[in-house]
């Protein structure tokens, strides 16, 4: 099949950021099912053609830009990421063309123009079950759960055969809750070596050197805000970092997680929980070893590259039979 792929993938803007990406993971992977992918980042493309290099000053650019990439190309299928800037009308002329529209979204909060032009795409895919899938069954009936994916070309590390050295790292953006967790891991665990990344622009870290230091610390945080615990199957991507480099994961709760992991990821109800777990699964290293090992084959196993896109395309084309394989479809 000949796709475009429209969506975020951080070519200019971050750059580090584009090893990882779930855009350029869900393209490779498309690729893995034998399919011709373009990239288009219509964010960069917007920058680009703002003479301030903002976002805004080149929507109108950019959409056009857009529509002519569409008309050299000439696909069967485009796949949306986010697609915020992509204006309304846009999407109106790609359904004269009857070409089939798909909009993948990985945030928990459903934004305004996602509901005006929801109900344009044949199917929606959002990374949360439960709650947040019903919200977007309301403007969309054909919207369905897509889980993070991971590469072992991406992932590529195998945190659990090195002699890793730091004891905890504890990444993600700086906002008043994880503020105060932070504080709280500082002054009651000093005795250990620990990582902090993200919080600040100084302490950013991307693209390899982060899987790095993920895959060199014994173990890793999981800590995703109060407000997106509530939904089935929700993580941030993180999770996937985390594992998928072979180290050892300490989660917030995932609701009906074990679905996926089994008893195998730990989860942590608050900071004393956070800490007790932290100090013994230090202390305990043979029963860390082996349940990231499991960890490490299971998301490689279920939720690489190759698979993920196939169930895209799986979705799309209503293969029933196909879709009995994938363990967080549901009819």
């Amino acid at each position: 099949m000949r796709i475009i792929h429209c969506a975020p993938f951080n070519i200019v803007t971050k750059i580090g950021g584009a090893l990882y990406a779930n855009p350029v993971k869900i393209s490779q992977g498309l690729v893995e099912n034998n399919h011709f992918v373009h990239n288009f980042d219509y964010r960069d493309t917007a920058r680009y053609y703002s003479f301030f290099k903002n976002k805004k000053g080149g929507v109108n650019k950019m959409n056009q830009l857009f529509l002519e990439c569409v008309e050299a190309i000439n696909p069967e299928l485009i796949i949306f990421g986010h697609a915020e800037l992509i204006a309304e009308e846009t999407f109106y002329t790609l359904k004269r063309k009857n070409i089939k529209l798909i909009l993948w979204y990985n945030d928990m909060i459903i934004e305004e123009h996602l509901k005006k032009v929801g109900h344009l795409f044949d199917m929606v895919l959002i990374t949360g079950a439960g709650q947040i899938l019903q919200e977007v069954k309301t403007f969309n009936p054909n919207a369905f759960f897509l889980p993070n994916p991971v590469n072992h070309n991406v992932e590529r590390h195998q945190g659990f055969t090195k002699l890793q050295t730091h004891d905890l790292l504890f990444s993600g953006r700086k906002d008043n809750e994880r503020t105060k967790f932070i504080q709280l891991i500082q002054e009651n665990l000093r005795t250990l070596d620990i990582k902090f990344i993200g919080q600040t622009h100084d302490q950013t870290v991307i693209g390899e050197p982060y899987f790095q230091l993920i895959a060199d610390s014994k173990v890793c945080l999981n800590h995703s805000r109060d407000a997106y615990r509530y939904n089935k199957w929700y993580t941030s991507d993180r999770l996937m970092h985390i594992l998928g480099n072979g180290s050892f994961c300490l989660s917030r709760t995932i609701i009906d997680g074990e679905d996926f992991f089994e008893d195998k990821l730990v989860y942590y109800d608050d900071f004393e929980d956070m800490r007790l777990k932290t100090l013994y699964y230090l202390e305990n290293t043979q029963e860390r070893i082996q349940k990231t090992q499991w960890l490490h084959k299971r998301v490689h196993t279920l939720f690489n590259t190759k698979s993920i896109s196939g169930y895209i395309i799986h979705l799309l084309e209503q293969n029933h039979k196909e879709l009995c394989q994938y363990l967080w479809w549901e009819k």
